[in-house]
């Protein structure tokens, strides 16, 4: 499986756990000229909150965990196109908003090993 429809798979997956946790889904791959942000949705527990999730899957550690491939560069990627999605909304949307990174490893036969939700990757 070549990374781009591994990629694809690990945005399935991340979706699924995202709806699983009480998020509802608001776009995927939104484009903007910064850059791309794989899934925005709103977290629906405690006070709704607008969350950019960039989603980085693995099947191998050799390269390092899959949070460690989002740079300072691809962070500030996404920063840009989070504050142009919300600057654009023509929709009410919760004034709060965070960015947060789900990292997945997948076995070689592609079941899930491990889900790692890195919320807030701005906070502190």
């Amino acid at each position: 499986m070549d990374n781009k429809k591994l990629g694809k798979l690990g945005e399935k997956i991340a979706e699924k756990f995202l709806i699983a946790q009480k998020y509802k889904i608001l776009e995927k791959n939104f484009h903007s000229r910064y850059g791309e942000i794989d899934i925005i949705a709103v977290d629906l527990s405690k006070k709704p909150q607008i969350v950019f999730v960039e989603i980085k899957t693995r099947t191998s550690v050799l390269f390092g965990e899959p949070q460690e491939a989002v740079s300072f560069t691809k962070k500030a990627k996404i920063l840009k196109t989070a504050l142009y999605f919300l600057n654009s909304a023509r929709q009410k949307l919760p004034f709060i908003w965070r960015i947060d990174i789900i990292a997945l490893k997948l076995d070689r036969k592609r079941k899930i090993i491990d889900i790692n939700h890195i919320k807030n990757i701005f906070d502190g």
